[in-house]
């Protein structure tokens, strides 16, 4: 037998690091124990029954705590910190819930805005080579280029490595066996579209996907929406009486596209690319550069490109032109450019075919963030040096005890962080409980996992350093240098610097003032936009598209529903006002004439009355006259335009198409949001069976509007039966021409007065500061015979001196941007003195309404209890 038997030494250092210190001892005396009369047996499995012993006493109550760490540990000195932070806490629970609550909002605006902002930011960034193409645009914007653009630039310039069209997008009635059914979101490409944007192919190849005219490309959700029981490849689909092949299913497109396809139909006029008119733009051009293709470069061939080809086609419109040279000599302007596709989203929103958003509303939006989280770090700064007497004497007496600034810096730096830290958790809560109403106003549908993804949790941890440090340096170091006899004598502690206090809270009070002078100016444009004369009578009017449906049975339609007490009128157009409008090139008959591109409409008679127009001068179209198809009625901006002074009579031609005379002349109408002007506009005569494009029945109603719909109903079902009706209110439609602008003025609004709401809290705060230091001095003006109204006034004085400084700032700061921001409308306010004047004045009635409570109390509390302390 061996002498003096050894445990196992690691078992034996594993229970002296875990076991607590009063039970390690007896622990380890009886294991000792019965490791000797086990080894006279065994030694082995002495030994490994002492390891498993130990394991054994691994259980809650034996292991060590906070409790049993030596207090000169850092472990203990932070747990030390922590019970401290916690009791403060629970003594100041008002102080306290103010700081996490208001940290709490301006961290769960910041998470929700950085989600909006990196969704925005994400847009096409899934296309291979995106930063290889581009998408070209004619005169500086105009969306809409020649049909034989993209294969011509594709043979005259090598760098150019493929291209494609692209129209849409647009819905589309599709029918399946006996079933129609609604398709939103069609577009017609190139064969060469996947060659640009390529897809996953689930079945089918990009190769020969869309390389014949009857094929069509559909997308998985449509796949299983219109064949939810069977293989939808090589089915037979129709639409606009056209059976089409589908020849491919593809993955769906990510949300995050400017090109939200879900079916995808060859070009049907493939001649248009070789013969059509070059001054003719009716598609969308995209262009895939090599990568080493310089596009400024490419760009720079471009006017050679435009004299060659479309320059000879100008001079047939321009007779009076005897040279390229001498058109563009004139002032005149043909131009192409190249916009990077990775910039369409944010910075060209016209160009999307989707959902654009505006750079500039993104950029509003991260500001408002950042100041939202400021305003509530100097809340928090505020309330920490405005309860400083109660924490006077315990610093005092930390001091006195040996504690060094620095140790007490970090107690208030840990209280900081752990405020933050659960304001973060709190945000984060708001955040996901604030995810549906910031979808319904976004019109995005976010998911709590677009919120807690890994990348945002490195920005959560991001925004709780920044936060703690950014709220808690000062007050640290303004606590801490406490002098501890003063502190202990009772006097007033003195600390920090006065003027960095009033100046945060003068920011505070800017930044308050900026936003809701802002939330002003945003709200007074949009109530005038919502308001704004539209020049047609858009009340009651339900436009029903897909009406050239309906053909020759048009007549019996509107005469069965004029049939009906409750509709009036009923007219039809190849689109309406607030719809899209294309330009049509027209030029004027006589000497020097000059070729232009209104609007085109094509309405038959009985638009008039439907959409109530204004005749001017002249008269507009007859039924009865047949003559009038070739006649025109244009509008006094088209009028002005041309500088005419006696328009009936004249006479405007599209060359081949013929000359159409002028026959009347209607009020200005408006067709687009307040961003664009009045556009010249041509009204064209012709019944809906003529129409070019699509077809629209105007309807007006004059009674109960739900047994109106009703008819509308039955009667399209009657002539057209089980294909979709499909209408919708013209003044709906005007309004969602501001949706973006409503969007954009909901969430600024929401946001800034979450920012006010947190600019109060720090009033009450600093109130309670401004009062503390002013104990005494309120005590001895009682004393004097000083009235309650005068105190409070020299209270309140404090305030109003602050506010007025912060204008100075914040009033030629919110004009300057308000009238940036109002540049883009061309109907817009005027930046008046009421709009600054009123939002200043409710700053300063909220500033002392929100320091009114605790001024009252202390100017009617007993003096006595303040200068006992003396």
């Amino acid at each position: 037998m061996k002498a003096n038997p050894q445990p196992p030494k690691l078992a034996l250092k594993v229970l002296r690091w875990f076991c607590k210190p009063w039970y390690a001892e007896a622990i380890e005396g009886d294991l000792q124990e019965l490791f000797e009369r086990q080894f006279q047996d065994s030694p082995n499995q002495a030994r490994w029954q002492y390891t498993y012993n130990v394991v054994r006493f691994f259980r809650w109550r034996y292991v060590k705590d906070l409790d049993d760490v030596q207090p000169k540990s850092p472990i203990g000195m932070f747990k030390n910190y922590f019970k401290i932070s916690f009791r403060n806490m629970a003594r100041n629970k008002l102080q306290s819930f103010f700081n996490v609550f208001g940290l709490a909002i301006g961290i769960a605006c910041c998470i929700l805005i950085t989600m909006h902002v990196r969704y925005q930011l994400g847009y096409d960034r899934h296309i291979p080579d995106l930063d290889n193409i581009y998408r070209v645009t004619i005169n500086s914007g105009g969306p809409y280029t020649p049909a034989r653009l993209v294969k011509q630039m594709r043979a005259d310039y090598p760098e150019i490595v493929s291209g494609t069209r692209v129209n849409g997008t647009f819905e589309a009635v599709v029918k399946v066996g006996d079933e129609y059914i609604i398709q939103p979101n069609c577009i017609i490409a190139d064969s060469t579209f996947f060659e640009v944007f390529p897809a996953t192919f689930l079945r089918g190849d990009a190769k020969n996907a869309l390389n014949r005219a009857n094929k069509v490309v559909i997308t998985e959700s449509v796949a299983k929406k219109i064949f939810p029981d069977q293989d939808a490849m090589g089915q037979v689909i129709n639409a606009d009486d056209t059976d089409y092949i589908i020849s491919g299913i593809v993955a769906d497109p990510p949300k995050t596209t400017t090109i939200p396809y879900q079916v995808i139909v060859p070009i049907p006029w493939e001649k248009w690319a070789t013969v059509g008119w070059w001054t003719g733009n009716n598609f969308y051009s995209y262009l895939k550069l090599a990568p080493q293709a310089d596009p400024r470069q490419l760009e720079a061939k471009f006017p050679d490109f435009v004299e060659r080809y479309i320059g000879p086609e100008i001079l047939q419109h321009y007779s009076q032109y005897e040279s390229f040279d001498e058109y563009l000599a004139d002032g005149k302007n043909h131009s192409f450019n190249l916009v990077p596709m990775s910039e369409i989203h944010l910075h060209y929103p016209r160009l999307s075919l989707g959902q654009g958003t505006n750079f500039q509303y993104l950029v509003i939006f991260s500001s408002v963030a950042v100041f939202i989280l400021i305003i509530a770090c100097i809340n928090y700064i505020n309330m920490s040096t405005a309860k400083s007497s109660l924490r006077a004497k315990e610093i005092g007496m930390r001091k006195v005890l040996g504690s060094v600034k620095g140790l007490i810096a970090q107690q208030f730096l840990l209280e900081s962080f752990l405020i933050a830290g659960l304001s973060i958790v709190l945000g984060i809560v708001l955040a996901i409980l604030l995810i549906p109403y910031f979808n319904n106003i976004s019109q995005i549908s976010y998911g709590v996992s677009d919120l807690l993804t890994l990348e945002n949790l490195f920005w959560f941890l991001g925004i709780w350093l920044v936060v703690g440090l950014l709220a808690g340096v000062y007050p640290a170091s303004y606590l801490a240098s406490f002098k501890p006899i003063a502190a202990l004598r009772g006097e007033s502690v003195q600390g920090g610097s006065g003027k960095l206090r009033s100046g945060l809270v003068v920011l505070q009070f800017a930044i308050s003032l900026f936003l809701m002078i802002g939330t002003f100016i945003v709200y007074q444009q949009l109530q005038h936009m919502s308001n704004r004369q539209l020049g047609v009578d858009a009340d009651q009017v339900y436009v029903v598209s897909g009406a050239k449906k309906l053909g020759k049975q048009f007549g019996a339609f509107k005469n069965l529903l004029e049939s009906n007490s409750n509709i009036s009128e009923v007219g039809a157009s190849n689109t309406y006002p607030s719809h899209f409008m294309a330009d049509w090139n027209y030029q004027t008959v006589g000497d020097n004439p000059t070729t232009f591109g209104p609007l085109n409409i094509f309405v038959d008679a009985h638009i008039k009355d439907v959409w109530g127009l204004t005749i001017r001068e002249g008269r507009f179209f007859d039924e009865n006259l047949v003559t009038d198809t070739a006649s025109i009625v244009v509008n006094q901006t088209l009028v002005d335009y041309l500088g005419w002074d006696e328009p009936i009579g004249q006479v405007l031609s599209r060359g081949d198409e013929g000359s159409f005379k002028v026959i009347g002349v209607v009020g200005n109408f408006v067709t687009r949001s307040a961003k664009r002007g009045d556009y010249p506009i041509v009204l064209r005569n012709a019944d809906i069976e003529t129409m070019y494009g699509g077809g629209y029945a105007s309807i007006k109603i004059k009674g109960n509007v739900a047994e109106a719909l009703s008819h509308i109903e039955s009667t399209w079902d009657q002539l057209l039966l089980g294909y979709p009706i499909e209408g919708q209110f013209m003044d709906d439609s005007f309004q969602r021409l501001y949706d973006s602008e409503k969007r954009f003025g909901m969430l600024f609004t929401g946001f800034s007065i979450l920012a006010i709401l947190i600019a109060c809290m720090g009033l009450f705060s600093l109130a309670a500061f401004v009062l503390e230091r002013k104990r005494k001095e309120i005590a001895l003006r009682k004393v004097m015979g000083a009235a309650i109204g005068q105190i409070f006034f020299g209270v309140s004085r404090y305030f109003l001196r602050l506010i007025l400084i912060a204008s100075l700032f914040a009033v030629p700061a919110a004009y300057y941007l308000g009238q940036q921001w109002l540049e883009d409308y061309v109907d817009r306010i005027a930046i008046d003195v009421g709009l600054i004047a009123i939002p200043l004045v409710l700053m300063a009635l909220v500033s002392l309404l929100t320091i009114s409570y605790q001024t009252y109390q202390s100017a009617t509390s007993n003096p006595v209890d303040a200068l006992k302390e003396e």
